[in-house]
């Protein structure tokens, strides 16, 4: 079954694209059907009508589609690959690198004075 929605999601979708490919655009005629033959099959109000409809109807099939598949997919497998994984030790986020390099900065000077001090 999750094949069979698969094979009629990429129908949808290249039938989605092709749709809004020869739509045309407010100013530009850079639709795909913007060809002198094209032309004579609608006129301009019908052609855009016919398209929007059809644009809405696959882009809600395509949706509807969408969900039903990670709907399945959510029930099939109902553990994670990372379940199993260790937490990370240290944090990730760059507000500890900023913490340690302060913290590095803040001994450094201490150090300096004893060594000037052995010195003298």
């Amino acid at each position: 079954m999750t094949t069979s929605l698969m094979i009629i999601q990429a129908i949808l979708s290249v039938l989605l694209i092709v749709v809004v490919l020869l739509q045309f655009g407010k100013g530009a005629e850079a639709g795909l059907m913007s060809s002198g033959g094209a032309d004579s099959m609608f006129t301009g109000a019908q052609r855009g009508n016919i398209l929007v409809k059809i644009t809405v109807v696959l882009s809600i099939l395509f949706m509807g589609n969408s969900i039903l598949m990670s709907k399945l997919q959510s029930q099939k497998s109902g553990t994670s690959l990372l379940d199993g994984e260790a937490p990370v030790a240290r944090p990730l986020n760059s507000d500890a690198a900023n913490e340690a390099a302060k913290a590095n900065s803040e001994k450094a000077p201490e150090t300096t004075t004893t060594t000037e001090e052995t010195k003298k």
